[in-house]
């Protein structure tokens, strides 16, 4: 079972929930690193335990329930329940799934935000279909070739954030919504596509994100792609247009 409920605290809100010190403790700030530092920010109790040299993951899930209590009495929001009607308190700041008796976490995407507002991170483990990721530099440098058996070229993890900040999550082409669809696991969940290709660039550049970049579903950002010199998004679009006025029937009793 995924679970998955959405909770009514937005990046902003968390990222002063992180800074507020009768809140988020050093404690708490050990545990939540350790979740956003690790692959796609998914860990299970018993490895941040392990990473954090204790003998026993139960004061994991302890510090986690008194934690995500401070925050509800914070926020004032309601938490999300079992069936009974009970708090479940570990999904506050974490979305998570059942594998047999265990039970990983991951962190919540406007959570995971905060963490780059607030401690200037870098989300250097959150790796998308077809992008791999750099370090953040005060210039928003893109293109360099990254040999991965192929080449590949290095996007910049903050210009996509920038990106999206400004121009949404939803699909400039086919105004596909991953949050609409699946919650908050697809919250942000969105390829971002240079309009001005990195392969005919060829060397490190800096992004502007609000004019270079856009963001795409993957399967537009395929379709896109899918010859050498790619489809301009106008051109996908009007090949959707296209596509859907051949399957509307025409009237053949007037």
């Amino acid at each position: 079972m995924f679970y998955n409920d959405p909770l009514r605290i937005n990046a902003e809100v968390w990222a002063e929930l992180l800074k507020n010190k009768e809140v988020t403790t050093e404690a708490d700030l050990n545990v939540l690193n350790t979740v956003y530092e690790s692959k796609n920010h998914e860990i299970r109790a018993s490895e941040i335990a392990l990473r954090l040299n204790m003998p026993h993951h139960g004061p994991i899930n302890l510090q986690i329930g008194r934690f995500s209590k401070r925050v509800i009495a914070e926020t004032r929001v309601q938490p999300p329940l079992r069936k009974d009607g009970t708090p479940r308190w570990w999904h506050v700041p974490f979305l998570g799934y059942e594998r047999g008796v265990r039970c990983p976490w991951i962190m919540r995407p406007e959570l995971a935000t905060a963490f780059e507002m607030v401690f200037d991170g870098v989300d250097s483990e959150l790796v998308y279909c077809g992008e791999t990721t750099v370090e953040d530099n005060l210039a928003l440098s893109e293109g360099t070739v990254n040999q991965v058996l192929v080449s590949r070229y290095e996007r910049n993890r903050r210009a996509r954030s920038m990106s999206i900040a400004h121009n949404g999550s939803q699909c400039v082409v086919c105004g596909f919504d991953f949050e609409r669809v699946y919650g908050p696991l697809g919250k942000d969940k969105i390829h971002v596509h240079h309009l001005v290709p990195l392969s005919e660039i060829h060397e490190a550049y800096d992004v502007d994100p609000i004019r270079d970049l856009c963001p795409v579903c993957p399967n537009c950002h395929l379709i896109i792609h899918s010859k050498k010199d790619p489809f301009t998004i106008e051109e996908v679009r009007r090949i959707i247009r296209d596509v859907q006025n051949a399957k509307t029937p025409v009237r053949t009793d007037l």
